[in-house]
């Protein structure tokens, strides 16, 4: 073979890191990708993967799958476009959410709703499905399973409902080495309620024929490239036979493999650029786990002594929506105008929450400063056990304050019928500030959000007013009473896994102190690390919750721990 020149002047060119280089060339049955952020795993190497498949089957069906709905709407389907309207025409090319136009070819078989769907001028459609919403999978067939966000899918639900699936026509099919295979991406697995069974397809790549497989195909597309730009008919005719006898060899031997891909955002550095990890490393500086998990994709692990130290994932829940409101949505959107909400997009509200009662107050946890963070819960009875149910947390940072935040409540809230807030903080909201001496809305954080809050309409009832300190030991032995589960008269407390994923971030990241025989949280995260990391990796809004369970629940204390005694019960 000749060596390798692109002219430029014929084709454009466009960068691709080792990683994408690898999704390309090994391609086989199965591929799936541990990908740090940054390295294009959903513009680079899941959508050109759907592109290629859909073509090789054409008119065929597949699915796209995720851990929600909302995830699809709010993330896979926006970066799957990007990448679609850089290379395609929409309603030329490609058309989504709707019924294409009469010049796409059709599928193999009827296709009864278009709003959830992806399809291609050649006649392949993509299905979009979600585990929380089984009845969008259960009794189809694919001929392949795309599915992202691996993190957030219980090996059970893959098995049981995605797996049975994969039946798609094998006589129209079976010849294509993508066909009854799976794509899947994830970032690495970070805590104990991240599911990581997917980890162990890294045992299934044989990695000798997966190199194999990608030395012949590099070989090929310099054939193709050879054979588009050579002027002469002999050597036009070399570089079809070429092509042609080791494009069938690669379809035998990409069958039935799998490859395994893992990288960091290293693998993505001439697009990112050294400045990029340089500032990613500076900015993790106060905590390495975070530099460590979201660039190298290397796992974290649990900090030794955790203060909310009996926390665990029986108290994530993840049915987390009530899709009524979105299927109303998406009903009249069909009726009124042929389209629906993957097309034109959907604005998250409490309405599309299966535990937020719009006819109920609203329960508040609030924690202010620079970084201002605050969740939201209801209590309701299950079963005659009460129950309180965690179900979104916001924050905003400096210079974004009170006002910003309160119009994040009233926005999200914007539905909710019961315009109520119970507001649970600490003694320091209660402080009046020289800051705030000439605010017109109030003298401390708590009447100053207070008062953003009824401008918008709501009321907010402060729960604290005249709150004496609460010294860390009384948080840790009431949040050790509470997540415990040991007492049969105590509430059970569940937190939301994707509207409140920063918070359970957070608890995870609240590491226990003892000095001196004495309990503290260790806060000094919230000193180190710069504002917008906090979120996830501070103990920031972890606080919040901490304060709206004790002003809730203190009385579960037990009596000797009021005067900060010691307590023979944790």
């Amino acid at each position: 073979m000749k060596t390798f020149q692109i002219d430029t002047n014929r084709f454009e060119l466009e960068y691709y890191s080792v990683l994408q280089h690898h999704a390309l060339l090994a391609d086989t049955q199965n591929l799936f990708g541990e990908i740090g952020r940054g390295a294009g795993k959903s513009t680079h190497i899941m959508t050109p993967r759907i592109e290629r498949v859909t073509y090789d089957m054409k008119r065929s069906i597949s699915l796209l799958l995720c851990a929600t709905y909302t995830s699809l709407l709010d993330n896979i389907i926006p970066a799957m476009t990007e990448y679609l309207n850089k290379n395609y025409r929409r309603g030329i090319h490609y058309e989504y959410g709707k019924k294409p136009p009469s010049h796409f070819l059709l599928p193999y078989r009827d296709v009864p709703d278009w709003k959830r769907t992806l399809s291609f001028a050649w006649g392949s459609v993509v299905r979009f499905g979600s585990i929380d919403r089984p009845e969008s999978i259960l009794g189809s067939d694919f001929v392949h399973v795309f599915t992202d966000e691996l993190l957030r899918i219980k090996e059970t639900a893959f098995v049981e409902r995605v797996l049975p699936t994969l039946r798609g026509n094998r006589t129209l099919f079976g010849n294509s080495p993508y066909y009854g295979g799976i794509t899947g991406t994830s970032s690495t697995p970070n805590f104990e309620n991240d599911y990581d069974w997917w980890l162990a397809q890294e045992q299934n790549t044989n990695r000798e024929l997966i190199d194999y497989i990608m030395s012949i195909a590099l070989r090929v597309h310099h054939a193709k490239y050879y054979e588009k730009t050579s002027e002469s008919a002999k050597e036009i005719e070399k570089y079809r036979r070429f092509i042609k006898r080791w494009e069938e060899r690669l379809v035998e031997c990409r069958q039935g493999q799998t490859t395994y891909l893992k990288g960091s955002s290293f693998t993505n550095l001439a697009v990112l650029g050294l400045e990029y990890i340089t500032n990613q490393y500076k900015g993790s500086a106060a905590n390495i786990e975070k530099f460590n998990l979201s660039i190298l994709g290397i796992r974290p692990k649990k900090v030794g002594e955790m203060f909310f130290g009996r926390f665990g994932k029986q108290h994530i829940y993840t049915d987390s929506y009530d899709y009524g409101n979105i299927d109303s949505i998406d009903r009249h959107l069909f009726e009124e105008k042929g389209s629906s909400i993957i097309a034109d997009g959907h604005s998250k509200t409490s309405l599309d929450l299966k535990y937020c009662d719009p006819n109920k107050p609203i329960i508040a946890g609030f924690d202010p400063g620079h970084f201002m963070s605050i969740v939201f819960a209801q209590e309701n009875t299950k079963y005659g056990k009460a129950e309180l149910r965690v179900f979104k947390n916001m924050y905003v940072t400096h210079p974004e304050q009170h006002f910003e935040l309160a119009q994040k409540i009233a926005l999200f809230f914007k539905n909710h019928k019961r315009k109520k807030i119970f507001l649970y903080y600490d003694r320091a909201a209660n402080q009046r500030k020289k800051v705030y001496e000439n605010n017109q809305s109030g003298k401390t954080d708590a009447r100053i959000l207070q008062k953003h809050l009824k401008d918008l309409g709501w009321e907010a009832e402060l729960k604290d007013l005249g709150r004496e300190t609460i010294y860390h030991k009384l948080h840790y032995i009431l949040l050790n009473i509470l997540f415990g589960e040991r007492q049969s008269n105590t509430p059970r407390i569940k937190i939301c896994q994707y509207e409140c994923e920063e918070l359970v971030s957070s608890i995870y990241m609240s590491p226990l102190k003892r000095l001196g025989g004495e309990i503290f949280l260790d806060k000094s995260s919230e000193d180190k690390l710069d504002l917008e990391d906090q979120a996830l990796w501070s103990t920031q809004i972890a606080t919040s919750l901490m304060y709206m369970l004790y002003g809730l629940y203190q009385k579960y204390m037990p009596g000797d721990t009021i005067e900060y005694s010691h307590y023979s019960g944790l």
